[in-house]
């Protein structure tokens, strides 16, 4: 028997088409919906309210309190669920498993250009980069995963912290010797209508990153965040000064290329001619945006600390 744990802020079209794809695969099992400060319509559900503003990783604490069995599933409020995923969950996960269990995610169901760009990368680095049915990996995919109560008492709980999260409880769960696995075979999506979030919260989640590596809080985690991908960012922006001169440009621009070969030979070969060239240029732009986060937040410790 299997508890899945759904956080919620708000209830949109979005959310219910997550959560009926869940629930019409339930049978015998539990769902504990935590409305984070928000109201929901009557569901077939265990609903937890919160009494103040908790996000992602409070509501998940939050919810794991509330849940009757002891394998616990944590998926967001916007994640689709493949037709099969509950019966995946009951065939391979139990009480007594000593690792923790993650998705990958496939493409956004969404219509916007920039969201469209998120999941592709979030399909390149959450399951392309990794060749085994099951493979062990540094970052926790919290969107979708499964931990045992047991394992979440070991592994301290998830950190509640606003921002990076996800990295800081990885940390903390590689530190007491626990696995992390990927579970290549069962994809799940993100299901999403907006996209224009996306550099503003690349601009601050490298900020918060960058503060907290630097503190000794998050790690490289070998794949998507590599010490050459940070170098990447950092050249992204050498391309506003190229443009002064063709030469400069066209140098930048092989450069660019030959760094970034195999994620853009891989959304090359997943869209069409329009839709690669869109994402290659809000690709710079995200690069960009990252790299200004990452500075900020090494001045932003640099100062801190030099009050000290």
């Amino acid at each position: 028997m299997i508890t899945f744990v759904v956080p919620i802020h708000e209830w949109s079209h979005q959310a219910k088409v997550c959560f009926d794809r869940l629930h019409k695969q339930l049978e015998s099992n539990e769902i504990v919906v935590v409305a984070d400060q928000c109201e929901l319509p009557d569901i077939p559900a265990k609903v937890v309210h919160t009494s103040t503003r908790l996000y992602a990783a409070g509501s998940r604490n939050l919810g794991a309190k509330h849940a009757t069995h002891d394998v616990i599933v944590f998926v967001d409020s916007d994640i689709l669920v493949p037709n099969n995923f509950v019966k995946h969950c009951e065939d391979n996960y139990n009480k007594d498993q000593s690792s923790i269990y993650c998705f990958p995610m496939g493409t956004e169901v969404t219509d916007a250009y920039t969201a469209g760009f998120k999941g592709m990368l979030e399909l390149y680095s959450t399951h392309h980069l990794y060749d085994k049915p099951r493979d062990t990996i540094q970052q926790l995919q919290g969107y979708c995963c499964v931990i045992t109560k047991n394992l979440l008492e070991k592994t301290g709980h998830w950190v509640e912290t606003r921002t990076m999260e996800l990295e800081e409880y990885a940390t903390n769960i590689h530190n007491v010797n626990v696995d992390i696995v990927l579970e290549n075979t069962m994809i799940v999506q993100h299901y999403n209508n907006r996209g224009l979030d996306l550099f503003k919260n690349a601009f601050d989640r490298a900020c918060v990153w960058t503060r907290k590596k630097l503190q000794g809080r998050v790690q490289w985690d070998g794949k998507h965040k590599h010490k050459k991908n940070a170098v990447a960012c950092l050249f992204s922006l050498l391309l506003w000064p190229s443009l002064i001169d063709p030469l400069a440009f066209i140098s930048w621009l092989v450069i660019h290329k030959i760094i970034h070969y195999d994620w853009l030979l891989f959304l090359f070969r997943q869209n069409n001619l329009l839709r690669y060239f869109s994402y290659a240029i809000i690709h710079v732009m995200y690069l960009n945006c990252i790299a200004l986060g990452a500075i900020t937040g090494w001045l932003t410790n640099k100062i801190k600390f030099s009050k000290l």
